[in-house]
């Protein structure tokens, strides 16, 4: 499908309950890292904006986790999130918070605006539904306040979706509903709240069907339109959210991705100056939306349903890139159960770098669903890669030193290039398959040469950006690797040889990273 000049990407807001583990690095940040490179790399224009998920109850459970207020818990997780995706070479256009004074009255007044819409045109209903509450303290039960049985696949879960297959629910789907918060009998109330359902089911599915989507990730999305047609939420229970004066007390707008991805949306219009939001239709910018497979309801399914509900004022993502869980030892990386490891400790309390890290976790299969990675795992990409760079690409930058012919054109190298690009467009993109690539490149048997260098360079840019920036400069080029350039071949006079002492580490020890290893078994 045709990709823009122009490109939004949108990773999924983070909820700043904590700091990132490796399965948001290795998920949605890093696809949408990679993919924007690689577009950039061909000479698209393309912005990457998103920011923390502030509203959002998890937010309330880890402050009272951590003995502070909500304010306090989400404003030092959003700047602790933005270092950890610094860290991992995650280049971000905006980070958004969504409860500052920048942003929010803009940001709720875009949630109200668009609920008005829905009703204006029929597409938002009020409807009864049954709410779980705590009987002793009164607070509705919904999102971490309650966990049940899946009604699809009988795991453990909360909330209102299964992280083990994806599914959707309602709070009074919930098999076996209990509080998570003491052993409070629960008491079901009904309620009325806000929902919209698609006004053409089977054009949801054709749609992402054309787009691409895996059937591993459509699976869950034509679930929910076979069992209730595409119904989903527009406003719910609670008291700490978007709330409005359309709406009585202990209800919110419902914070979701979709309307979070619009006014992504509002901020790109404002800092490029464009006429339109990008989700206007026909704006000339292609929208891509980026997250996991345990959000396939709001990523999928609400931008369809609000945009067939808003009568052509909004318009869906053109592109939807989706990952599977990341495991670690066996077990989903968690915040809430401190499963994984995190971002922060690894890559400023060892000799891991974001290249390394980022090698690592592009080999776990996430474009085809769940994977999982272990110590070990970890270990031998890190101590391949450094092997690699000693024995094989710090002489071939030695021997580039000693170079006095110009570099010829690269045609091999371009091939390959462009061959990799082809596989993190945002329509089904491949980034086990990419890193292949790359790995297949710097094992060939060819001569490690100049023009190997700029295949280096070029495949390593969406991937390992610190060494493919590193190579490129010692090439001659100015900027960051890109196919256009490499294509003329006019490198500037080559720079003043710089120290390869970078390119030198020790192999790493697994018990160095011992330390930072959080195991605990979810329930």
């Amino acid at each position: 499908m045709h990709i823009h000049q122009k490109v939004l990407l949108v990773p999924m807001q983070p909820t700043p309950n904590g700091r990132m583990h490796i399965g948001h690095g290795g998920g949605t940040y890093l696809r949408a890292d990679v993919i924007a490179r690689a577009l950039r790399a061909q000479g698209h224009e393309v912005a990457v904006i998103t920011g923390s998920d502030v509203y959002e109850d998890w937010v309330v459970a880890a402050a009272q986790r951590e003995g502070r207020s909500p304010e306090e818990t989400c404003r030092d997780h959003h700047a602790g999130i933005a270092r950890d995706l610094d860290r991992l070479s995650i280049r971000l256009d905006a980070w958004i918070d969504p409860s500052g004074e920048a942003h929010r009255d803009a940001y709720r007044q875009l949630h109200e605006d668009v609920l008005t819409r829905l009703r204006t045109t029929g597409a938002a209903r009020l409807e009864s539904e049954r709410i779980p509450f705590a009987q002793d303290t009164g607070r509705a039960l919904v999102g971490p306040w309650i966990a049940g049985e899946c009604p699809h696949c009988g795991r453990p879960c909360g909330g209102s979706t299964c992280t083990s297959c994806g599914e959707y629910f309602v709070p009074e789907q919930l098999v076996h509903a209990r509080s998570r918060i003491g052993d409070s009998p629960v008491q079901w109330r009904t309620e009325q709240n806000w929902f919209a359902t698609a006004d053409d089911p089977g054009a949801i599915a054709d749609r992402h069907r054309a787009a691409g989507l895996r059937p591993v990730f459509l699976a869950p999305l034509l679930r929910a339109l076979d069992n209730h047609g595409g119904r989903v939420r527009l406003t719910g229970q609670g008291d700490w959210g978007v709330r409005s004066g359309t709406l009585p007390a202990g209800k919110v707008i419902s914070n979701g991705y979709f309307l979070y991805s619009v006014y992504c949306g509002e901020v790109h219009r404002a800092s490029t100056g464009a006429a339109v939001n990008p989700f206007t239709p026909g704006s000339g910018v292609t929208t891509v939306g980026l997250f996991g497979s345990d959000n396939s309801t709001p990523g999928l399914l609400v931008p369809d349903v609000i945009a067939q509900g808003s009568q052509g004022t909004l318009a869906p993502f053109d592109a939807t890139v989706v990952n599977g869980m990341l495991n670690f030892e066996g077990h989903k990386c968690s915040t809430s159960k401190r499963h994984g490891i995190w971002l922060s400790e690894l890559l400023e309390g060892t000799s891991v770098s974001a290249d390394e890290l980022r090698h690592t976790l592009l080999h776990a299969p996430l474009d085809h669903g769940p994977a999982d990675i272990s110590l070990n795992t970890l270990t031998h990409h890190v101590n391949t890669l450094r092997e690699w760079r000693t024995t094989v690409l710090r002489p071939a930058l030695d021997r580039l030193r000693e170079q006095s012919h110009p570099v010829r054109r690269a045609e091999a190298a371009l091939k390959a290039a462009a061959e990799q690009y082809a596989l993190l467009t945002p329509y089904s993109p491949d980034l086990t398959a990419a890193v292949k690539a790359f790995d297949d490149w710097i094992g060939s048997p060819q001569v490690p040469d100049a023009e190997w260098l700029v295949g280096v360079a070029l495949l390593g840019r969406p991937l390992l950006p610190d060494l493919a920036d590193h190579v490129w400069t010692q090439l001659g080029f100015p900027g960051e690797p890109d196919l256009r350039q490499a294509e003329q071949l006019e490198p500037l006079p080559r720079q003043s040889p710089a120290t390869t002492a970078d390119l030198l580490s020790a192999p790493l020890d697994p018990a160095t990273l011992e330390p930072y290893v959080h195991l605990q078994d979810p329930e």
